[in-house]
C-alpha cells in the first residue's frame, strides 16, 4: 500500500503536496490541478542584477522585462542565452535521519533578433524569440518509518514554461515612451514519485499573453519603467499514469495580472537599479473545459523586491554586478514557511565594438516546516549571454 496516494489528497498526501505548493506557488493538490513554477531571470545581466531590470531594459530581454526599453537598443541585435542550474532539496520527518536530492540540467534560456527602424525623430523597434521565464524544476524527500522497507519518499518535478513572443516600443513624446508585446505561451512539465512504487504526471500548457508598458525618462540619469500582464489565458492538458491506471484531464486557466514597475540611475561609471513585482495568485481562476470557472483562494498574491548594482572597472575593461531578491511566497497554510532569498552576482564585456558577453550567477534558498517536516531547498543558476549588435 502506497504512503501517499496521489489521487486521494488526505493525510500526508494533501501535506506534502501542499508542501509543493509552498514550494512552486501553487496548490494543484488541494485546490487546483495546475502550477506554474518559481520565476528566473532572462539574460545573464539580469541574472547578475538579481531581476532589477523592468527600469533598465536596454537589450533584447526587455522583450520580457520592460517592452518600452526596446527602443533603448539603436541597433540590429542577435541574443542567444545558455543557462546550467542544480537544485537540491534537504527533508527531514520526525527523528529520521535527512534525506536529500538533487537534479541539473543544462539549457538554453533565450534567443532572438531586435530590430530598429530608422524614424525622423525618436525610436521605434521590434523583436522577436523566445525564452524561459519560470521553472517547473522541483524535488522534496524525506524518510519516515516504512523507510527501512519501502525506501524514501521522492518527488522529482522537471520543466519550463517557454514564451515565444513579438514586441514594438516607440517614443511617442520626448521621455516618454510606450511598448507592447504579445505571445504564444508552452509549457511542459513531468513529476515523478516514487513511493512503495512509482507514478506521476505530464502537464502540458498551451496559451497567450499580452503585455503593454511604459518607460519614463525623468532626467539625464533616472528612468522609471513599468508593465502589466493585462491578459493571460491557457488551456492545460494533465495525465496521471501509475503501474496499474492512467487518466487525462482538460482545463482552461485564465491568470488576471502581473505588474512590473522599476526605477534605475545611469551614472558615469555605475547603474543602481530597483524593481518590484506582483503577481495576481488571488484572482486566478480555472475550470474544467465543460465547466464554469472557480475563484481560487487558497494562497495570497506573490510579491518580489529585487535590488542591483553596476560598476565599470578599468583594469578588466568591464563591469561588474551584484543583486539581491527577497521573494514572498503566497501559500498562507503553513508556519513557519521561509520566503524564498537570492543573492546574485556578475561580470560582462563588449568585444570589437560589437560583441557583448556577460556572465551570471545566483544562488537561492527557501525553508519551510510542520509538525511533520521541516524542508530546505538551495538552487544554483549560472548563465551566460552573447549578443551582437551591427
Amino acid at each position: 500500500m502506497k504512503r501517499i496516494t496521489i489521487q486521494s489528497g488526505i493525510n500526508r498526501a494533501a501535506w506534502i503536496f501542499s508542501a509543493v505548493a509552498l514550494l512552486t506557488a501553487n496548490s494543484w493538490a488541494e485546490s487546483a490541478p495546475f502550477n506554474l513554477g518559481r520565476d528566473q531571470d532572462v539574460g545573464a545581466r539580469a541574472l547578475g542584477l538579481g531581476g532589477a531590470y523592468t527600469a533598465v531594459a536596454n537589450d533584447f530581454t526587455a522583450l520580457y522585462y520592460n517592452p518600452a526599453g526596446l527602443t533603448s537598443v539603436k541597433q540590429h541585435e542577435l541574443h542567444f542565452s545558455l543557462q546550467q542550474d542544480r537544485l537540491s532539496g534537504t527533508g527531514r520527518s520526525g527523528g529520521f535521519a535527512p534525506h536529500s536530492l538533487e537534479q541539473q540540467n543544462l539549457k538554453i534560456q533565450s534567443l532572438g533578433y531586435l530590430v530598429p527602424v530608422p524614424t525622423v525623430r525618436g525610436g521605434l523597434s521590434f523583436a522577436f524569440g523566445m525564452y524561459k521565464p519560470r521553472t517547473f524544476d522541483e524535488v522534496i524527500s524525506f524518510r519516515d518509518a516504512q523507510s527501512a522497507t519501502v525506501g524514501p519518499y521522492e518527488y522529482r518535478a522537471a520543466g519550463d514554461m517557454t514564451h515565444y513572443r513579438a514586441g514594438m516600443a516607440v517614443d511617442i513624446a520626448e521621455g516618454v515612451v510606450l511598448g507592447v508585446a504579445a505571445g504564444y505561451v508552452h509549457g511542459r512539465e513531468e513529476v515523478r514519485v516514487e513511493d512503495n512504487g512509482r507514478y506521476g504526471y505530464l502537464r502540458t500548457y498551451g496559451g497567450y499573453n499580452l503585455e503593454p508598458a511604459l518607460l519614463l525618462r525623468l532626467n539625464d540619469n533616472l528612468r522609471f519603467g513599468a508593465s502589466l500582464v493585462i491578459k493571460e489565458a491557457f488551456g492545460l492538458e494533465e495525465v496521471f499514469e501509475d503501474e496499474t491506471s492512467n487518466s487525462e484531464g482538460n482545463y482552461v486557466v485564465k491568470h488576471p495580472m502581473t505588474l512590473k514597475m522599476g526605477l534605475a540611475h545611469f551614472g558615469k561609471s555605475h547603474l543602481l537599479s530597483l524593481s518590484y513585482k506582483t503577481h495576481n495568485w488571488e484572482n486566478y481562476r480555472y475550470g474544467r473545459n465543460d465547466v464554469e470557472f472557480t475563484d481560487l483562494v487558497s494562497y495570497r498574491n506573490e510579491h518580489e523586491l529585487a535590488v542591483g548594482a553596476e560598476q565599470y572597472i578599468p583594469l578588466i575593461g568591464g563591469v561588474v554586478r551584484g543583486g539581491y531578491t527577497y521573494n514572498l511566497l503566497p501559500d498562507k497554510d503553513f508556519n513557519p514557511a521561509y520566503n524564498r532569498h537570492r543573492v546574485a552576482g556578475g561580470v560582462g564585456f563588449i568585444m570589437g565594438g560589437s560583441l557583448s558577453l556577460d556572465l551570471g550567477y545566483s544562488f537561492s534558498f527557501w525553508e519551510l516546516q510542520d509538525a511533520d517536516l521541516y524542508q530546505e531547498n538551495r538552487e544554483h543558476r549560472a548563465m551566460m549571454s552573447f549578443a551582437y549588435r551591427y
